[in-house]
């Protein structure tokens, strides 16, 4: 078992397809097949159950998870604080950036290291499930998030960008007559979950709060993209789906209403996680990033 095995079967299981796994990963979708058939070899257990419509985790691959997750975080936090100290600690600062702030981000940083000199911000990508934990340990000084983040003790949420995440609803169904939905309406309601970061985490979030409130789970139905997802919402009327704001123009589908979601804990769509006591170093850069984020509107 190699850790690039490891890394491959950790992303397969966020994304539940060879295909956008194999994107994530730079490489061709063969090699990704590849790597996890030598996995399962190695470990002698089948992890995922694979046809031609859907791909998903067998009990074993469900179990074998959060060991992964372990192996591929303590990879991260080992070359990120060699990293740290090979540029001279103190004088750097290491943030975890995604794709829609990428380039907000880039300029914020490049502004406050005009304005500091002998500081360096170094942006790296590191996975949406690992990023929290090495801003925890000290591996990352922030991180940017673009979905829900659940409250976390020794973190801080900083919100750059504030946008409701919206629920898209069949226009014949009676929440649609309310101008915001809370997650006690939804009922039983069957949510159609995307394989994404941002759907992944908001599902986890609503059925805490639902927890919380003395409510079941929501049934899940499973979609492959928003397109799908809103098809067969339009198409049946049965069943609902979370889209961010910035989606919302690709929302507007004959038949859908989108109302503001509301869910405890939920974040802004664009923000920086710090410890709760953040440095002198990663104020300025927060502050560099409000002014970036509020002149992109």
């Amino acid at each position: 078992m190699e850790l690039r095995q490891i890394e491959f079967f950790v992303t397969v299981a966020e994304e539940l397809h060879f295909g956008r796994a194999a994107r994530r990963l730079h490489v061709v979708q063969p090699a990704v097949s590849q790597q996890i058939r030598q996995l399962e070899r190695g470990l002698r257990v089948k992890l995922f159950d694979r046809s031609t419509r859907r791909v998903c985790l067998t009990e074993a691959g469900e179990a074998l998870l959060p060991a992964a997750r372990a192996v591929l975080l303590t990879m991260q936090e080992t070359e990120l604080i060699a990293a740290r100290y090979a540029s001279s600690r103190g004088t750097s600062l290491r943030i975890a950036t995604s794709l829609r702030s990428r380039a907000r981000l880039r300029l914020a940083a490049d502004t406050l290291m005009q304005s500091r000199p002998g500081l360096t911000v170094h942006l790296v990508d590191v996975s949406d499930r690992t990023r929290l934990d090495l801003v925890r340990t000290g591996a990352l000084d922030a991180a940017m998030v673009d979905h829900p983040v659940p409250p976390a003790p020794g973190l801080m949420l900083h919100r750059l960008r504030w946008r409701p995440v919206l629920a898209a609803l069949p226009d014949s169904c009676p929440l649609a007559e309310r101008e915001s939905v809370g997650v006690e309406a939804l009922g039983e309601l069957p949510m159609r979950q995307i394989p994404s970061a941002f759907h992944l985490t908001l599902v986890e979030l609503i059925v805490s709060a639902r927890r919380r409130l003395g409510l079941t789970s929501i049934p899940l139905r499973y979609a492959k993209s928003v397109r799908e997802a809103l098809d067969g919402i339009a198409r049946h009327g049965d069943s609902w789906t979370a889209v961010q704001y910035e989606c919302a123009d690709v929302a507007r589908f004959p038949g859908i209403c989108l109302r503001a979601l509301s869910v405890d804990g939920m974040a802004s769509q664009s923000g920086m996680v710090t410890r709760s006591t953040p440095s002198d170093q990663v104020l300025a850069l927060l502050d560099s990033c409000t002014s970036s984020f509020e002149r992109a509107g």
